[in-house]
């Protein structure tokens, strides 16, 4: 009965705002059902670093995680008003030891892109895990034990080919959207103040990682540069990688038309300014 009580005053906002734990471990979940899973097998098996503190979105996690310092933090990757990869960020950036691992049902490379490059800007890297929801409970355990005792790095088997890819800079991360959109190397130009020949070189780089297995020097070079429409191909490609996502294009179409909207008064200026051929 006690202990009832304790548990259910630990996750009252009055009480997690007077107080800080610093033996906790946080859970960040939007999903109610799957946040009193956690909590519970979190509690059981882990009775030394207790309280289990409670999170519904993002914002509520970086503040909790700021005040706290738990010892690991479970984040799932998309959550109200912060995705878990953006609370991510703003934790390791005033928070750099801290242990994260991210559990979620969407294993999306354009998430674990962006994981990596922030791990890699943190110094020294922090320990982190990623594993996807579905995973056995006991694997599920195991991962946290090693984030949390002994600061090991853990990856869910089933994403380690992922991980090794190469990463894609924030120009090409961006790109991806731009081609997917249908805008023509000029455009990306004037949207990214780049030259024509400097997009040229970024896109070259970017089909470079997408397609390693490109038959360049090869008796089919020819052949598959004639057949294929290389941006078409690399739109389908980060389609079936999960680099890119409906939510996230539904925004980049929204910021595109806004900034089309912008460049078209541009250009049409630029056109009256220039000098008349003779």
């Amino acid at each position: 009965m006690c202990v009832s009580v304790a548990s259910h005053i630990y996750h009252t906002p009055a009480f997690r705002a007077m107080i800080v734990f610093d033996m906790s471990i946080l859970i960040a979940e939007d999903n109610v059902a799957q946040r009193a899973y956690l909590r519970e097998i979190l509690q059981r098996d882990f009775p030394a670093h207790q309280p289990v503190l409670e999170a519904g979105d993002g914002e509520e996690t970086v503040a909790m995680a700021l005040k706290n310092k738990p010892e690991v933090c479970i984040l799932d990757i998309q959550m109200p008003k912060l995705s878990g990869v953006k609370a991510a960020r703003a934790i390791w950036r005033d928070f750099p030891t801290a242990r994260i691992i991210f559990w979620t049902q969407f294993p999306h490379e354009i998430y674990i892109n962006e994981i990596r490059k922030i791990v890699k800007s943190v110094d020294p890297p922090p320990a982190y895990g990623f594993i996807h929801k579905n995973n056995p409970e006991s694997r599920f355990l195991r991962f946290v034990a090693a984030v949390l005792e002994d600061g090991a790095d853990m990856i869910d088997p089933a994403f380690k080919d992922s991980f090794k890819r190469p990463l894609l800079t924030e120009f090409e991360a961006e790109a991806l959207y731009y081609l997917a959109l249908g805008l023509s190397n000029w455009a990306i130009a004037r949207k990214c103040s780049l030259s024509l020949r400097g997009v040229e070189s970024r896109l070259a780089t970017l089909y470079e990682k997408l397609f390693v297995s490109l038959p360049e020097g090869t008796p089919h070079e020819a052949y598959e540069k004639l057949a294929y429409n290389v941006r078409t191909r690399a739109f389908f490609e980060a389609l079936r990688r999960g680099l890119l996502n409906n939510d996230e294009l539904e925004k980049a179409a929204v910021d595109l038309e806004s900034w089309i909207e912008r460049d078209r008064k541009k250009f049409i200026e630029e056109q009256k300014r220039a000098p008349v051929k003779k």
